[in-house]
């Protein structure tokens, strides 16, 4: 079925060559991989681009790159011994030992004992264990210390936040993503800070797991301040160590920022990235004279020094590393070499039997490919351009390996598809048409992934993706199909939301009304269990993806109503019939200030909220689909269930308060994100039921020292705060 795609929908324009045919060094130079019979050296290698503008700097080590100078100004690097409250030399570690209460002691390995990795990071931190964590054997710390996973602490929220900009995460007053990662790298230097203060240096786990963590997190100048640590140290660096420094490398800025939106390859980018100190939106790794590529090819000429044999990981970054600079000949030449995939002969399209086939390998051997090599093909030709190879190559691959195709790997080819699609406008337009595919390949690419034999259904962001494929193309019934079913998701979400925050609040227990006098009490002890932790923690990445999804929808809501044209230009159906009964059906994700072209002219409706503004609504309970008269929809209990973030702050400010790490993750951002700064609104009449809990009582500790105007939307003078979800300042009769 890939097949037909591409044949179908494949045709590329545009040039095939990126900058002019400047000269560039063979791909190892001299040195072939010890780790593979044939040799990874084309000798008729054609010289590359990266020497652009940059040939007289051959002999000149590539900045980024240096072993030898320790001056690394990474957040690892800021994180210094000096952390660290007490210092126990060598000789003091048996003192030390003997003056730890055995109670501190039995504390501290009931919570390593556990396993739980929030618990366990606040634990190596903690001041009154330093001693603990000091005098631990290197057996024990190892294992201790690789509870402390990018796997738990990072890969989710990089999958969360990546649909989402910048600015919308900073408007909702949720953490940015580089702050997420900052926390976790500063928090590793510091419990690395303690074991050194008390003499000890790390070893190869430790220091192959400080590595992992800088690959998780895109730091490539903490990857290479661990990695001058590890050299100074003795430690001789296994295969491991040098794939996650190349990778650190390639993904060097490409998860935070706008640089997330740049990855892909055209005579601009190029050009953008190759300077020292590039602009906002382009730093991370480089071209031209500060290539990631050649900084890569170091790491794998010093590699294939040492002895070390490379697995699947290492050629995988060969073709990342090429990919970030367009050199697409040494990507396809890789994939020839290793695993005997020709793109180009896929290309040709001949008889199946005229293929060449792949190598075989055992499937316990390291170069036995999996989803790695899958994503990085879907990655790195998709960026050079060509998706059309992307496919052929995939699907070649999966078959001959029987490797299934996992679902990142459809989300990386239907976007990669998508940038392909997209109209080109300015001087450099031409140029960048290359590799551009028409809308039916997309449509077709998701068709293929959710028929026989993948199974694969569509996420919400690969309806967004679709939704605005149709609005170029004016297809109003496909854009509310899509966006209707994008909407279903996110309900599903919510559902699981709603679970793991009853979970939560099982340990909590309901928000405290001003019907029960007296303090709060809660269990100290179970607020500080694994059980508890685990349980924050899956609501708090629930919490976000809910976020994450309802921005989406706000976005697909705000493409809806601003469409000029979706029934022609003349029709007036689309401004009398359907643009009133969407504005009723998607209100919740929609301010009550909004303006919309008609025929006639412009058409303003003025309220207390505007895109601007953090929350979009007024009433405070989670925005939903509304019934309209084309729908047939019954409003759920969604309706009439207050938001989480209000639900919260609905618990009094001494739990809020409490010094326990789990809690303050639990309502770290809940008091601004409930205060929009908006007007009051009159309370409306024919009310629904209000929620069980006297809300004006429940909420002063966040708004007591707020002024009025700046109190959560909703409030009223005479405590009331009902809302009826069936009317609304946007809704139209």
């Amino acid at each position: 079925m890939f097949r037909s795609i591409i044949g179908r929908y494949g045709r590329s324009y545009g040039s095939s060559r990126l900058t002019g045919s400047a000269p560039r060094p063979t791909l190892c130079q001299t040195r072939s991989l010890t780790s593979h019979p044939d040799s990874f050296i084309d000798p008729e290698y054609p010289e590359h681009l990266e020497q652009h503008l940059d040939h007289h700097q051959t002999h000149q080590r590539t900045p980024g790159y240096h072993r030898e100078n320790a001056a690394l100004l990474s957040h690892f690097h800021a994180i210094r011994s000096t952390l660290s409250t007490v210092s126990v030399s060598p000789g003091d570690h048996a003192e030390a030992q003997k003056t730890v209460p055995k109670e501190l002691e039995d504390e501290f390995f009931s919570i390593v004992r556990d396993g739980q990795p929030d618990l366990v990071m606040n634990a190596l931190r903690d001041p009154r264990f330093e001693v603990v964590v000091g005098s631990l054997p290197e057996s024990t710390f190892v294992e201790v210390f690789r509870l402390l996973s990018p796997a738990y602490f990072i890969d989710p929220f990089r999958a969360i936040y990546r649909p989402l900009h910048p600015s919308a995460v900073a408007l909702k007053g949720y953490r940015q993503l580089d702050r997420i990662f900052d926390t976790f790298a500063c928090n590793l230097a510091s419990v690395v800070s303690i074991r050194r203060s008390a003499g000890h240096t790390l070893g190869l786990a430790e220091y192959t797991h400080l590595l992992d963590c800088a690959r998780s997190t895109g730091d490539a100048l903490m990857a290479d301040h661990v990695w001058h640590a590890m050299i100074q140290d003795d430690v001789v660096p296994d295969v491991h160590c040098y794939n996650y420094y190349m990778e650190a490398k390639i993904w060097n800025g490409a998860y935070t920022g706008r640089e997330k939106y740049h990855l892909r390859m055209t005579p601009f980018a190029y050009r953008k990235r190759r300077f020292d100190d590039p602009n906002l939106g382009w730093k991370g790794y480089g071209t031209a004279n500060r290539s990631v590529r050649k900084e890569v090819m170091q790491i794998l000429n010093e590699m294939t020094e040492e002895g070390t044999a490379g697995d699947e990981a290492t050629y995988v970054n060969v073709i990342l590393a090429s990919c970030r600079v367009g050199n697409v000949s040494t990507m396809k030449h890789v994939l020839k070499t290793v695993w005997n995939v020709d793109v180009d002969a896929l290309a040709a399209q001949g008889e199946p039997s005229s293929l060449p086939h792949p190598r075989e390998y055992d499937r316990s051997s390291p170069l036995y490919p999996s989803s790695r090599l899958l994503f990085a093909v879907a990655h790195a030709f998709g960026n050079n351009n060509d998706i059309s190879g992307a496919m052929r190559a995939i699907s070649f691959i999966s078959s001959s390996y029987d490797i299934p195709v996992p679902e990142e790997v459809w989300q990386e080819l239907i976007e990669r598809s998508f940038v392909l699609s997209r109209p080109r406008f300015g001087q450099d337009a031409e140029r960048n048409e290359k590799g551009k595919v028409p809308y039916e390949f997309l449509t077709a690419v998701v068709e293929t992934m959710k028929a026989e034999p993948f199974h694969v259904q569509p996420t919400l962001e690969i309806y967004q993706i679709l939704a605005k494929t149709a609005w170029d193309q004016a297809k109003l019934p496909d854009f509310k199909q899509y966006m209707e079913s994008a909407y279903a998701i996110l309900e599903e979400t919510r559902r699981k939301r709603r679970t793991a925050r009853a979970i939560v609040q099982n340990y909590l227990g309901p928000p405290q009304s001003a019907s029960q006098p007296g303090d709060p009490w809660f269990d100290l002890e179970l607020l500080e269990s694994r059980a508890f932790a685990d349980a924050v923690h899956a609501y708090d990445v629930l919490r976000l993806r809910t976020a994450q999804q309802t921005v989406i929808m706000e976005r697909l809501a705000k493409l809806l109503i601003i469409h000029p044209r979706w029934v022609g230009r003349d029709n007036p159906t689309w401004e009398h019939q359907l643009l009133p009964r969407v504005i009723e059906e998607w209100q919740d994700f929609l301010p009550e200030s909004i303006a919309i072209q008609i025929r006639g002219g412009d058409v303003q409706f003025h309220g207390e909220t505007g895109w601007g503004d953090p929350l979009l609504n007024t009433h405070r309970r989670v925005p939903v689909r509304r019934p309209t008269v084309d729908n047939g929809l019954v409003l759920d209990e969604d309706a009439r269930e207050l938001d989480d973030d209000f639900i919260w702050a609905c618990y009094p400010a001494k739990l809020r308060e409490m010094p326990i790490p789990t809690l303050w993750r639990l309502f770290k951002g809940v008091t601004k994100r409930t205060a929009n700064p908006v007007k009051r609104r009159a309370v409306l009449e024919d009310a629904v039921e209000a929620d069980p809990l006297d809300e004006w009582a429940a909420l002063p500790h966040a708004a007591e020292a707020e002024p009025f105007s700046q109190r959560p939307p909703g409030w009223t003078a005479n405590d009331e705060n009902d809302f009826d979800p069936t009317t609304g300042p946007l809704v139209v009769a």
